[in-house]
């Protein structure tokens, strides 16, 4: 007979038995409980444990006796996982945790599977006067290291939650379970048989008082039937909003955790007060004076008002009043009161801001103005008198002052255009228009009609395909067309006529391609060419201020849209436009 009856397979077998039995009865009464199949799953573990050992002590073969006992073992290697899981989950911060918890049941996997495969863990067994016992393998100590680390920082976390709650309930419960898995620990003296060391296992003995002591505190923290007052008890007490019941004469009658949080008050200093005691207005205009008025008209929602707290310190809030219809509480109301104070932070913030943007604005403005008169002033002058030295003393110079009277005419007309294009890309946002729908076909036959000369000069074409219709500023539509067409037309390669394509479509929002095939660039540019005063070539191959692009990308973004470059040394560019095709209100955003 491969097993016989021995008294030592006893505790073990009937604690087995126990175990399996508690957990049936807590998993039909609440399985809908993490917490409870979390504790069931432990319960199974330990049976599993218990049930090795019973077989283990009771076989009379040395193959079968290690084979219960790498299984009794196996199922000790789920345990920490298992109890950091419970823990987690009980204390609700297993979203916190979820990384230490899913590492944990990684290990125990390992573990388990090195257990029962192979001798690095659990090499054979030991026989003592009692029975076989599990010997230890080369990888036993790291097994225990596991075990303990995983087991001290379940109790760590324990240690954590009870510092930080101040709920006395709560820190009670943590107390007990710390104490009932302190009980469940001290088990852990059967692996020093495992050593050698000729000690007859008792871990049922502490498992058996931590069932006993930990279902009490389990089963008031978690078990408890889900009632609707319980449920609602638990929602009033986890909500972020102050909530106050307050009877026909304003009096508090029921406040939950936040109003202690949020006002410093406790239920002995305010319930049975009115809830004047927290306004800072005229008490003519306080709630208790005006409130058979307010619920006369409608419920109340998110009504500005400013509180005090405990100490005097001034809160704005955001009220809500909803009546009340109870038997014994007719006329009352409920009032839910929000903390608006980062809110309006962030409200006067954005005022300053807003000022701060008006300012820079009207400094614009300001700039344009001064660009427009004061600067083209004295910059006509010098291109006038320039022309004058010119038309009359161009005899009496010499070949290098004919030079420098030059190179001085050049230089203010490049300065005449650089004035011009800041002027245009400052009237963007200043100057610009209501949205309005835009025939975008029809502005580039006109911008095509515009640069003839150009086209004619350089021998090119510029081919208009279909384009979409879309709500724009017109006069602005016409600035970024001719700009992305004139540099297509600029930038040919020497000997190749240019051929600037223009082409669009809308699915969903509008798109705009202009490709042509000149020059090209490196796309690590492509960015950096919307840049002001950006210019990948010198002024004596192209001329320009360097300003066109960050004025199309700025027309492009005041419409809601985008620009994008695509294109490669030698192989032309393709710029991509995109545009809504519809605004809510043809008003400048």
């Amino acid at each position: 007979m491969p097993f016989h009856f021995r008294l030592a397979a006893v505790p073990w077998a009937v604690m087995c038995l126990l175990l399996v039995v508690l957990a049936g009865v807590i998993l039909r009464r609440q399985r809908a409980s993490r917490v409870a199949r979390l504790f069931c799953l432990m319960l199974f573990l330990v049976a599993g444990w218990f049930l090795g050992f019973a077989a283990m002590f009771s076989t009379t073969t040395p193959t079968l006796a290690a084979m219960f006992g790498r299984l009794a073992i196996a199922s000790v290697a789920f345990l920490p996982a298992a109890v950091y899981d419970f823990t987690a989950t009980s204390i609700r911060s297993y979203v916190r945790h979820r990384s230490i918890v899913l590492i944990s049941w990684l290990a125990a996997t390992l573990f388990a599977f090195l257990i029962l495969a192979t001798d690095f863990v659990i090499a054979g067994t030991r026989q003592f006067s009692w029975g076989g016992y599990p010997r230890v393998g080369p990888g036993g100590a790291l097994f225990l290291i596991y075990f303990f680390v995983v087991l001290a920082l379940q109790m760590f976390e324990y240690l954590v939650e009870y510092r930080q709650t101040t709920d006395e309930r709560r820190r009670r419960r943590i107390l007990n379970l710390m104490a009932s898995f302190a009980i469940v620990f001290l088990s852990a003296v059967d692996f020093v048989p495992m050593f050698g060391v000729d000690h007859r296992p008792v871990g049922y003995v502490p498992v058996f008082a931590f069932v006993l002591f930990a279902w009490r505190s389990i089963r008031s923290h978690r078990f408890q039937a889900i009632t609707a007052a319980r449920a609602a008890s638990e929602i009033l007490d986890t909500m972020a909003d102050a909530l106050f019941v307050i009877d026909a004469e304003a009096r508090v009658r029921v406040i939950n955790d936040a109003v202690h949080t949020l006002f410093g008050y406790t239920e002995s200093e305010i319930l049975g007060k009115t809830i004047d005691t927290l306004e800072y207005v005229d008490p003519e205009a306080s709630i208790s004076r005006t409130l058979r008025d307010m619920m006369r008209r409608a419920p109340i929602r998110d009504e500005e008002r400013v509180f005090r707290r405990n100490g005097g310190e001034r809160i704005d809030v955001s009220i809500s009043v909803s009546p009340l219809h109870e038997r014994d509480m007719e006329g009352g109301a409920v009032l839910i009161a929000r903390d608006i104070r980062g809110r309006k932070r962030a409200e006067e913030e954005l005022r300053a801001f807003t000022v701060k943007l008006q300012q820079s604005n009207h400094e614009l403005e300001d700039f344009a103005y001064v660009a427009s008169h004061d600067l083209q002033e004295p910059l006509r002058k010098i291109q006038a008198f320039g022309d004058r030295l010119k038309a009359r003393y161009a005899e009496a110079l010499t070949n290098e002052g004919i030079d420098y009277l030059n190179r001085m005419q050049s230089a203010a007309g490049r300065m005449q255009s650089l004035i011009n294009d800041l002027l245009v890309f400052s009237r963007i946002t200043t100057k610009a228009q209501p949205f309005a729908p835009v025939d975008l076909g029809v502005i580039a036959r006109e911008v095509v009609h515009d640069l003839e000369e150009r086209i004619h000069q350089s021998g090119g074409v510029v081919v208009v395909g279909e384009l979409p219709t879309v709500d724009a500023d017109a006069l602005q539509m016409r600035q970024l067309l001719q700009n992305l067409v004139g540099n297509g037309l600029k930038f040919h390669k020497p000997d190749v006529p240019p051929r600037v394509e223009v082409t669009g479509n809308a699915n969903g929002n509008a798109q705009i391609v202009v490709a042509d095939n000149g020059i090209g660039f490196d796309e690590k540019y492509a960015e950096r060419i919307f840049t002001m005063f950006e210019r990948l070539h010198g002024r004596a191959a192209y001329e320009g201020t360097g300003i066109g692009l960050a004025i199309c990308r700025k027309i492009a973004q005041r419409h809601g849209g985008d620009i994008r470059a695509y294109s490669s040394p030698g192989e032309g560019a393709r710029f991509v436009v995109t545009l809504p095709v519809r605004h809510e209100n043809g008003v400048i955003d």
